[in-house]
């Protein structure tokens, strides 16, 4: 299962990279896009695919199912969080940038409330769609 507080930062460029360019992305073009040297990226792109996200071929790099999921878990975090924020009163730019501070901090188990508590919205305030339901994984049950 994809747990948002075990990604970080660093982790969720990389994986963004990879989508961003389509698969299979070689270490090279990674390098190049991110700035950085092959060698770092090589030994990222060797974490990362410990961790299930990516997958190593001759042809490149790609993602895994999990990599996609985590990446979508992501994106419907920060757009629930920045509709939370819009519905607050910040705007929407402010919202975006304060979302991306949280979308990997924010539990589960508190975006799935957010997402009740507002109705399940079906997109942000940028018009990109909520599919949270689709990609939370299920939270333990209360006790």
């Amino acid at each position: 299962m994809v747990d948002l507080g075990e990604v970080t930062v660093k982790e969720l460029e990389y994986l963004r990279a990879i989508n961003n360019e389509g698969s299979p992305i070689s270490i090279t073009s990674l390098s190049r896009k991110l700035g950085r040297s092959a060698s770092s990226v090589y030994e990222e792109i060797t974490h990362l695919a410990s961790k299930g996200f990516v997958t190593k071929s001759h042809e490149g790099v790609c993602l895994t199912s999990d990599g996609k999921m985590l990446l979508e878990l992501v994106d419907n975090s920060h757009r629930i969080i920045e509709t939370w924020l819009v519905s607050l009163g910040f705007s929407v730019e402010e919202a975006c940038r304060l979302a991306s501070k949280m979308e990997t901090t924010m539990p589960i188990e508190v975006l799935k409330k957010l997402y009740e508590n507002m109705g399940k919205p079906s997109s942000c305030p940028h018009g990109k769609p909520i599919t949270f339901e689709d990609t939370a994984p299920r939270a333990a049950s209360a006790h």
